[in-house]
């Protein structure tokens, strides 16, 4: 038996027990790494399009690299099509709809992570019952009152009903505030602090990778919703980035601008991917932390 143990604990007995666990990770890593290309695949089609002539899109070979690479896609797509209005709409549509959601969401969950009032549970209870409403079921009802308000057409339109969809928001950053001491807070009380002030001075700064998440993803939504802005907004120029890459597919005299179509596509990647890549840490560690308390 001495002898068996002996063998178990020598170099080789070890080197091949580990074979198993290295070929595991090898394979899960191949998996993750295949999957990762499958993803971004369309993204390096659609990078590479931008830059591709009118005779290169339609070949039958596979090119992921352009032959003769070309920038005329990107002045031309400015021609056909008002895609500089299109890109200040959705810029200041994602802007204001991300201000006001976090005018919103701060107080509330403040209120909710930290103030005591009769009804405190159930009316938190009322706001996340509002995330399983399909928004489908609002398009009608918001719709008659955005018409009524002539808001057809207008940012307005758009801004103002998406600021009702800060559920998840207020949840997120409730969580957030319940993770901070309650000594600090006790402690800005008894200096005499009001709640608005313990809110500004002593919260906020506490809270800013929460505040950063909400801000990527309010600001992601905003960006890339589409089925409202194409119910509310007609006209030309009024229309969203989202909707306008809708025109470009479908008009029957864009039929064949791919080139430019996927040149605006590439334009609209850019906001959104740099607040990813500035916000990326903040967005990780704030999922982490955001289920410790509650």
């Amino acid at each position: 038996m001495a002898s068996v143990a002996r063998n178990a604990t020598q170099p080789g007995a070890v080197g091949a027990a580990r074979w198993p666990r290295r070929i595991g990770r090898g394979a899960a890593h191949t998996v993750v790494i295949l999957l990762c290309l499958v993803t971004l695949f369309p993204m390096l089609w659609m990078l590479s399009t931008s830059f591709k002539i009118p005779t290169e899109v339609f070949t039958r070979d596979i090119q992921i690299l352009p032959r003769t690479p070309t920038l005329l896609n990107f002045p031309e797509a400015f021609q056909y099509f008002p895609v500089a209005n299109w890109f200040w709409n959705s810029l200041l549509i994602a802007v204001v709809t991300t201000l006001g959601k976090l005018a919103i969401s701060i107080p509330a969950a403040f209120a909710f992570a930290r103030l005591r009032f009769r009804g405190n549970n159930l009316c938190f209870a009322a706001v996340l019952g509002t995330m399983i409403v399909p928004a489908v079921v609002t398009y009608v009802p918001n719709y008659i009152l955005v018409s009524k308000a002539n808001w057809i057409n207008t940012n307005w339109g758009v801004i103002v009903p998406s600021l009702a969809s800060c559920a998840f928001y207020i949840f997120l950053i409730r969580q957030y505030i319940r993770t901070l001491p309650q000594e600090i807070l006790d402690a800005a009380k008894i200096d005499g602090a009001s709640t608005w002030k313990t809110l500004w001075h002593i919260v906020l700064p506490n809270i800013r990778p929460a505040l950063a998440v909400v801000t990527i993803l309010s600001f992601l939504h905003s960006w890339n919703q589409y089925t409202w802005p194409l119910l509310v907004l007609d006209n030309m120029k009024s229309k969203t980035l989202a909707v306008g890459m809708q025109v470009f597919a479908s008009n029957s005299e864009s039929a064949q601008l791919w080139g430019p179509m996927m040149a605006t596509a590439v334009l609209a990647t850019v906001p959104p991917l740099l607040l990813y890549v500035f916000a990326q840490k903040q967005i990780i560690s704030t999922f982490v932390t955001s289920g410790m308390k509650g």
